[in-house]
């Protein structure tokens, strides 16, 4: 991990003196990039929810992050990015770094569902209940078991019978995988907006990827608007602050769920060896897959090799 390359905070902020852009990925400044007071973040934001809606919209506003509680005790939900629409619909957008230990697509439909709850009020006739978004940003791959895996980075949900009928399409869950955007990064002419919006998200402070941001921001106004509105919150010292601390926890954290997962790859390995079988490498490769670390990371953690840990990759 980069943040590993530091020996300290303030080695890790002196990047910003050498033109560094700060990680987009990272909660702090993934929210910082969309909710700055000018006009470039504004205008990246707005273009990133037309992306994601697939609505044209006039105008919006940030509005409060967390949801109001319909009883006493109940699970509060604070929105990283929350936002309502001139027509009444309105969005929650999220960033995740990486793969925790619970079901995402529950936590997806639990935040969807009180976004509706939201703002009908007594004696309002059920046709004023509003179309509402909830947006997650993921960097890692997600997928239950028994799902079908797709290689595009973007997924949408509905409610929806089996045959695929449309119940009211109010509530709307999209899901963008950014690992999956190597698929794409050559055909930006023919993805979606939302499809290139995660290629910008996934490497626009990659100095490697240089090349395929300015093609992006060429192109898209929106990306264009994204890519000032970055530079200019990566020339403060408080956001770089914050992303070191931020991702030293996100490491730490990281680093308590692989020793799980290592020593749960030790047992695999002695029960392979006993059985004559490999599947505790696989099983492990996969969990380290689905945290964001890369096939030749997971190729050194588990001792297989980098094509075997690439053809896991792309069997999901």
């Amino acid at each position: 991990m980069i943040i590993d390359k530091f020996t300290s905070e303030e080695e890790y902020v002196s990047q910003m003196e050498s033109g560094a852009l700060l990680n987009p990925r990272v909660d702090s400044t993934f929210k910082a990039l969309f909710t700055q007071p000018t006009k470039e973040s504004h205008d990246a934001l707005h273009s990133f929810l037309e992306a994601t809606t697939e609505r044209k919209i006039k105008s919006f506003s940030l509005t409060a992050n967390d949801a109001p509680a319909g009883f006493d005790g109940q699970r509060g939900v604070s929105y990283d990015i929350m936002c309502e629409f001139d027509d009444g619909l309105s969005a929650d957008i999220e960033m995740q770094a990486f793969n925790q230990e619970y079901d995402y697509g529950k936590r997806a439909e639990y935040q969807v569902t009180r976004l509706e709850t939201t703002y009908l009020k007594k004696g309002d006739s059920w046709e004023k209940a509003p179309i509402v978004y909830q947006v997650t940003v993921l960097d890692f791959n997600y997928g239950n078991e028994g799902e079908v895996k797709t290689k595009t980075p973007v997924s949408r949900y509905a409610m929806r019978t089996k045959d695929g009928r449309v119940l009211s399409n109010s509530l709307n869950i999209i899901f963008i995988e950014l690992p999956k955007t190597r698929d794409i990064e050559e055909t930006l002419e023919t993805n979606t907006p939302l499809e290139n919006w995660a290629i910008f998200l996934k490497e626009a402070d990659n100095p490697k990827k240089k090349s395929v941001i300015t093609r992006l921001t060429e192109k898209e106004a929106g990306l264009m608007q994204a890519q000032k509105s970055l530079s200019s919150i990566s020339a403060n010292r408080d956001l770089w602050i914050a992303q070191y601390r931020q991702e030293i926890a996100d490491r730490d954290r990281r680093s308590s769920i692989s020793a799980a997962l290592k020593k749960g790859m030790d047992a695999g390995r002695i029960e392979g060896r006993i059985e004559g079988k490999i599947e505790g490498k696989y099983e492990a490769a996969r969990n380290f897959l689905k945290m964001g670390l890369s096939p030749e990371q997971v190729a050194e953690g588990t001792g297989l090799s980098v094509s075997e840990v690439k053809s896991i990759v792309w069997d999901e």
